[in-house]
């Protein structure tokens, strides 16, 4: 990531220590989503021991509300990436403009996978399968939406500023993470 220009400012030893913890995020972004890869692994294999998917009897998932809501996801991306751009140029208003409206996307995308979870019917494999995917997934989406909800918080006491912006990238890099997973999850539970 290139350089702000309060991060000019730090000192060395700052330096040092946001280049670790970022070194730290993406490692832990890498060994996280190994878990999803797996669970997608097991999708795929149960599908290669079923001669159609879904199973003969069950109906496809209906894709029009996954769709719209993953394109929301998707915009709520861009918001986060934006409010980190405000709160490095030190624009409160725009940050809690932009970071808000993505916590309000993240709410309607898990309202949402909370609906397909509970109204699936129960079909052995097939269902057994996607509420594992989905509910692992949308307790990430949640916890880290409340981790999300902490920074906006700590923007709003003043203990996030221009200079120290750790906490919003951090959360902004989280955020990405469910985006990346959910996108795996939707094209194989809805596309594939």
């Amino acid at each position: 990531m290139a350089q702000n220009v309060a991060e000019q400012g730090l000192s060395r030893d700052e330096l040092i220590a946001l280049r670790n913890k970022r070194t730290g995020m993406t490692v832990f972004q890498i060994s996280w989503i190994m878990v999803f890869v797996c669970l997608i692994v097991v999708n795929w294999q149960l599908r290669s021991n079923s001669p159609t998917w879904p199973p003969a009897g069950v109906e496809p998932l209906p894709w029009a509300l996954p769709t719209i809501v993953t394109i929301l996801l998707v915009v709520s991306g861009w918001l986060v990436h934006n409010a980190l751009q405000a709160i490095n140029a030190n624009q409160l208003g725009r940050f809690f403009g932009q970071w808000r409206a993505a916590l309000v996307l993240g709410a309607a995308f898990v309202a949402v996978i909370a609906f397909e979870w509970i109204t699936i019917p129960t079909t052995g494999q097939y269902s057994t399968v996607f509420r594992v995917m989905t509910a692992y997934h949308a307790v990430h989406a949640v916890a880290i939406g409340l981790y999300m909800w902490y920074v906006d918080g700590r923007v709003r006491a003043e203990r996030v500023t221009a200079r120290d912006t750790w906490a919003v990238e951090a959360g902004m890099k989280l955020w990405y993470f469910v985006i990346a997973a959910w996108i795996m999850f939707y094209l194989v539970l809805y596309v594939l």
